[in-house]
């Protein structure tokens, strides 16, 4: 698939976005949100992808949010439809049904820390940056940073929301934003370590468990475990789990088919 802000390309059972807006630090404008839904769907529909990698083709940067050129003409409506576009994104990472794994590498600013807190793994170098600076500019966060009180507790949402300031990423790990933090020299080592953990998955459970996991996040507890119970019994019919039974039973390693 050929795209102008991004590139696109499988690697075996992963399918690579990777952010190719370098002369703007990878700044979200309309083309790359939508490009990035695009290849999600591309992604989702093919049977022999099985996890999503986003990662920069910046050094500088893993994206500084959004692009002020694409932003600072708009009129009221103007900027509602923009957080509606910011959202439909962030949406899909959460819930398509293949896990999304983001490599941070840089700084991860505003609109770019919402993208990374809608994937599934944050992994980040010892130099990746991260932060809500709009408030300096007047703007409050909005749309996916929604999800920080959940990934980093109330106290440390108000720190990055109210004062604007940095987190470098050792205290992005202590505060649990992050999964992972590495050398910058190891970080893709790393990440193809954890792709192949996921492609080696059943991805039917997998997608399974993520939808279950959205549920969690997004409703009342009885509601989520009443889905999790519903949910479930889809899975149980499929080929993969009869295999991982069989497998654990037989003490061998299972033979997955993404059935």
């Amino acid at each position: 698939m050929e795209f102008e802000t991004i590139i696109c390309r499988r690697e075996g059972p992963v399918l690579r976005i990777t952010f190719d807006r370098p002369k703007v630090l990878n700044a979200f404008n309309q083309v790359l949100l939508q490009e990035v839904r695009q290849a999600l769907d591309a992604g989702y529909k093919d049977r022999d992808v099985h996890v999503f990698l986003v990662d920069s083709h910046c050094e500088k940067a893993f994206s500084a949010g959004i692009d002020v050129a694409y932003v600072k003409d708009l009129d009221g409506w103007g900027t509602r439809g923009v957080g509606r576009e910011l959202h439909q994104t962030f949406l899909a990472l959460r819930t398509v049904e293949k896990p999304v794994v983001c490599a941070i590498d840089g700084l991860c600013l505003g609109a770019g820390l919402e993208f990374a807190l809608s994937c599934d793994f944050m992994l980040a170098s010892e130099r990746a940056r991260f932060g809500l600076p709009n408030i300096h500019r007047g703007i409050p966060a909005i749309v996916e940073a929604a999800i920080l009180p959940l990934a980093v507790g109330i106290q440390a949402t108000r720190e990055l929301a109210y004062l604007g300031e940095f987190w470098d990423a050792e205290k992005a790990l202590q505060r649990g934003l992050v999964q992972q933090v590495t050398s910058v020299e190891t970080l893709a080592e790393e990440v193809d370590v954890l792709c192949a953990k996921l492609a080696a998955k059943p991805i039917q459970a997998l997608g399974t468990q993520k939808e279950i996991i959205h549920k969690w996040m997004t409703t009342d507890l009885e509601s989520a475990i009443d889905f999790s119970i519903n949910t479930v019994v889809l899975n149980w019919l499929t080929k993969d789990q009869k295999e991982g039974m069989g497998a654990f039973l037989e003490k061998r390693n299972a033979d997955f088919k993404g059935e």
